[in-house]
């Protein structure tokens, strides 16, 4: 009865931390392909990288989107871009 019992608790144990696993990894995923599909993510990260390249200081312009969300994006994509250039 006891080995019964420890042998159901390991599984139920091991089944959530899989399910807990899995769904980290999938919000790290969709939020890849979020930022990948996202247009003013997208132009952020190629101003970002064009401006350090050119070893210009960083500003970003957020006026070139009119969206709270895509100026969000944009700006994102701009520091992650002017960071990953300049490594």
């Amino acid at each position: 009865m006891k080995r019964v019992f420890a042998l159901i608790l390991g599984i139920t144990f091991w089944a959530g931390a899989a399910t807990v696993i899995t769904g980290v990894q999938s919000n790290v995923r969709k939020a890849e392909v979020n930022q990948a599909t996202d247009a003013a993510y997208r132009d952020g990260l190629f101003l970002g990288q064009f401006d350090a390249n050119r070893g210009r200081t960083a500003h970003v312009c957020v006026g070139r989107w009119s969206t709270v969300s895509d100026r969000t994006s944009f700006a994102a994509g701009y520091e992650a871009g002017y960071a990953k250039s300049e490594e």
